[in-house]
C-alpha cells in the first residue's frame, strides 16, 4: 500500500469516528430555574404538600439563594484578597489577620442565620409531613453512611485535596 493511500485511509476513518462520535453525543441540557429536581419532586409527593406550602418553599428557597449570593459578592473578594496577602512575604500580618477576622465573623453569621432558617422552615410543614421528612433523612443518612464505607475512611482518590479538587481556603 502506498503512503498517499494509508493517508487517505487513516483520514477517513478519523472523520468516520468525528462524525459518529459527534452523533451520538448527548446534549447536556443545564436545570432550567424554578424546575424541581427528581429527588425534590419525589419529596414532595411523599409529604403531600399544598399548593400553598409548595408557594412558601418556593419564596423560602429565593430568599435563601438571595443570601448565598450576597454572601458570596462578600466573601470572594476577601478571600482573594487573602491569598494574595499571604503569597507576599512582606504583607502586613495585622491586615491578614484582621482579614481572617471579617471572614470568620461572616461565615459565624451566614451559619447563625441558616440555623434560624432551618428554624422557619420547619414552621412551613404539618408534625407528620415533618415526621416524614426526618424518615426520609434518617434513610438518605444511612446511605450516605453507606457510600462513605464503601469508598473507605479517605473517601476515594477524586475526593484527596490537590489531586481532582483544588485546596480552598
Amino acid at each position: 500500500m502506498t503512503r498517499k493511500k494509508m493517508i487517505g485511509l487513516v483520514g477517513l476513518v478519523l472523520m468516520v469516528a468525528f462524525i459518529y462520535s459527534t452523533l451520538n453525543a448527548q446534549a447536556v441540557r443545564p436545570p432550567r430555574a424554578g424546575r424541581p429536581g427528581a429527588f425534590s419532586q419525589v419529596l414532595k409527593d411523599a409529604l403531600q404538600l399544598t399548593p400553598e406550602q409548595e408557594k412558601k418553599l418556593e419564596e423560602f428557597r429565593q430568599a435563601r439563594l438571595a443570601e448565598a449570593k450576597a454572601h458570596r459578592e462578600k466573601m470572594v473578594p476577601m478571600r482573594d484578597e487573602l491569598r494574595k496577602l499571604m503569597a507576599d512575604p512582606r504583607a502586613d500580618e495585622q491586615k491578614v489577620n484582621n482579614l481572617i477576622d471579617q471572614m470568620a465573623k461572616l461565615r459565624a453569621d451566614r451559619m447563625k442565620a441558616s440555623y434560624q432558617n432551618r428554624k422557619a422552615w420547619e414552621k412551613i410543614f404539618t408534625p407528620e409531613q415533618l415526621k416524614k421528612l426526618e424518615e426520609y433523612r434518617q434513610d438518605f443518612k444511612l446511605k450516605r453512611e453507606a457510600r462513605r464505607e464503601r469508598m473507605g475512611r479517605r473517601g476515594g482518590m477524586m475526593m484527596r485535596p490537590g489531586l481532582f479538587r483544588p485546596e480552598t481556603y
